[in-house]
């Protein structure tokens, strides 16, 4: 790893080597490279554009460095057709999230505040009166458990024996004090009417303990029923607390949901927008590259064509000589076997001329001309001959450059090039 000092420079971006194994035009001092063998800064930018670097870290390399690369454009990255700035703009916008522009603070906050499970206030009292309900023992009477039977007894015997002394003591008195079976039997008879009166009281003391029994069930009854109202109430409003919770939840979520969607369409008409602006980048970068590739063939087919005419003005001149020569050495020779006057060079230039500016038809009417001037047949045929050969009518030179057809306008740049003017 290089010295730490390298961080005081450092601009903090990240470049990744291209595939030639070099690292792109127009970095800066402190920015660094990620390559195959490890990461490289900048030191400093020769006058040539090259660079001077020092190995940074050679752990990061292009196969585990999981930053963002500075110069890293998506899709577009390999795009020669746009420009660094449009493809950063669709970089920035391909690694944006736009739920980040999205607050859901609320909807978190409703979502920390959902209700707990319901817990009742009355469950202990209520299961206490239902394990007395459940463990409650049968009705069941016994006279000697029965307090106020006990009472009635002791008071009932208390007052037999009063009455049964009192009625011994009143048959005594009427036999002069002594005691007799009828004094007895009066007592006995008189203790056993206030055993009999107990007696009776039994089946009253029986029902009230029965009514109290009863009595006992049914105030249960009641208490488990308030408490089971009570509750019931609390879960009403326990289940209201609930819903006006999920009303909320609910809304705060749908809120969100739309803020989020307004987000995305947000997002992705922008991202639309840069790939348009992007198309039509592209678009104007190749229709420009179409037409200099257009301009730079026609030079080129407009370069070939002034070669071969040179070529062919050069030939022209040679055999328009050669031939004045060999028709001057032929007439002096032999006279007699020339039936007129004989062709000289001039006659050859205007065939040539009249052949540019006409075609056939106006090179046959200069061979009419040439006729009806006296000049040879074998003459006349040799110019028609060369002024075919050399010469170029004008439909082909306007189709050839797209010039229009024009009599001066082709004849002045095809007379420059074969009459040498």
């Amino acid at each position: 790893m290089a010295s730490d000092l390298m961080n005081i420079g450092a601009t903090g971006r990240y470049y990744k080597v291209q595939p030639n194994g070099k690292a792109e035009t127009g970095l800066s001092v402190g920015d660094r490279v990620v390559t195959n063998g490890g990461t490289y800064q900048i030191l400093k930018v020769n006058s040539d554009g090259s660079y001077q670097s020092a190995l940074y870290d050679e752990n990061i390399t292009t196969k585990n460095y999981t930053g963002k690369y500075a110069n890293d454009y998506g899709p577009y990255s390999g795009a020669q057709s746009i420009s660094n700035d449009t493809k950063k703009d669709l970089s920035d916008a391909y690694d944006y999230d736009y739920s980040s522009s999205v607050s859901r603070d609320k909807y978190d906050e409703v979502l920390s505040q959902r209700p707990g499970s319901y817990e009742s206030s009355y469950r202990r009292e209520m299961e206490d009166i239902l394990d007395k309900l459940e463990n409650r023992e049968d009705f069941s009477y016994s006279l000697n458990d029965d307090i106020l039977y006990r009472q009635y007894r002791d008071s009932y015997m208390n007052a037999g024996k009063l009455a049964m002394e009192d009625a011994s003591g009143q048959a005594a008195s009427l036999t002069g004090g002594y005691g007799n079976t009828y004094a007895q039997s009066v007592s006995s008879a008189a203790y056993e009417r206030y055993l009999q009166q107990l007696s009776d009281r039994i089946p009253e003391l029986y029902q009230l303990s029965r009514d109290a029994y009863d009595a006992e069930g049914d105030e249960l009854y009641r208490l488990y029923s308030l408490y089971s109202a009570a509750d019931s109430a609390d879960y009403e409003r326990y289940r209201d607390s609930v819903s006006d919770w999920e009303n909320d939840r609910n809304y705060y979520y749908s809120e969100y949901m739309n803020e989020l969607a307004n987000a995305r369409d947000d997002y992705y008409d922008r991202l639309s927008f840069l790939q348009d602006a992007a198309d039509m980048e592209s678009s104007d970068y190749w229709k420009n590259k179409d037409q200099q590739n257009f301009e730079e063939q026609m030079q080129f087919d407009r370069e070939q064509f002034e070669d071969e005419m040179q070529f062919d003005r050069e030939q022209f001149e040679y055999e328009k000589a050669y031939n004045a020569a060999k028709l001057a050495s032929s007439a002096a020779k032999s006279s007699s076997s020339s039936k007129g006057k004989t062709v000289t060079v001039s006659i050859y230039d205007n065939a040539v001329e009249a052949y540019e500016d006409g075609g056939e038809a106006e090179l046959n009417m200069y061979a009419e001309k040439l006729r009806g001037s006296g000049y040879s047949s074998d003459g006349i045929n040799d110019v028609l001959a060369y002024a075919r050969k050399y010469g170029k009518s004008s439909s082909s030179l306007s189709s050839l450059f797209g010039l229009t057809s024009g009599k001066s306008g082709s004849s002045s740049i095809l007379g420059g090039f074969l009459s040498g003017r």
